[in-house]
């Protein structure tokens, strides 16, 4: 068997990253450029026939791939930069394929099938197949997306050994639905345990692999509540 490296992780971009329509996209800004002022530029902030390149990042923490952890519901929760570097790695992940359409909702009895592999699981990754609307259609990607239902939240919260949940969903639960109580975050995040959740994941390419173990790397950014993540699997084909 040969094993690889997977990315689960989307490209972030202006154009490539998907967000509310309340939220702006991330954007790069040139600081300073090793090039002359392109014509018709006019007046702008970036340092010109520089000796070097630099930009500036401006983005919202959940651009893109990225975890939530449990600060982002809770005031009293550990942030990202509390996590340690091995509790981002994960040694026993378990992929499960649960298609779902508008709205609907992963339950209790959809996660109850794969029962006896969430006992010995520290990660569990959702495929709803729901991305792919992501680049074909995102507004209904953003609108009209697929969630965890609470008593979902609450199973896993209540009856295994995670460490982590992630969906190919731009949110484990509706945003206009979950608003302004977000139940699944809450039964996840406020466990009282170390917790992370991983959204907007793409998880297309796994299907079909053997995952020996999953690693995802956000930047150990002071005080977030979330941060975008570099993501990607270990597998055998």
């Amino acid at each position: 068997m040969v094993r690889k490296f997977v990315e689960i992780s989307y490209l972030i971009g202006k154009t490539e990253t998907v967000m509310p329509s309340n939220i702006p996209p991330p954007v790069l800004r040139a600081r300073s450029r090793m090039v002359q002022c392109p014509d018709g530029v006019g007046e702008t902030e970036t340092r010109w026939a520089s000796y070097n390149n630099t930009s500036i990042i401006e983005m919202c923490t959940h651009s893109g791939t990225h975890i939530d952890a449990p600060f982002h519901i809770d005031p009293k929760g550990l942030t990202v930069d509390a996590f340690e570097i091995e509790e981002l790695i994960f040694e026993n992940p378990l992929f499960v394929n649960i298609p779902k359409s508008d709205m609907e909702k992963i339950t209790k009895d959809d996660l109850a099938l794969y029962e006896d592999k969430l006992k010995r699981s520290d990660l569990l990754l959702i495929y709803t197949r729901f991305s792919v609307h992501r680049k074909n259609d995102p507004k209904r990607y953003i609108e009209k997306q697929p969630g965890l239902s609470e008593d979902a939240a609450k199973y896993l919260a209540g009856n295994f050994h995670l460490r982590a949940v992630g969906v190919d969903l731009l949110g484990i639960e509706n945003i206009g639905e979950a608003k302004p109580n977000f139940p699944a975050h809450k039964a996840l995040l406020k466990s009282g345990r170390r917790f992370l959740i991983m959204e907007d994941a793409n998880l297309a390419p796994l299907l079909g692999k053997k995952i020996i173990r999953v690693y995802i790397i956000p930047l150990r950014f002071k005080d977030a509540e979330a941060m975008s993540v570099r993501a990607f699997a270990e597998v055998e084909e």
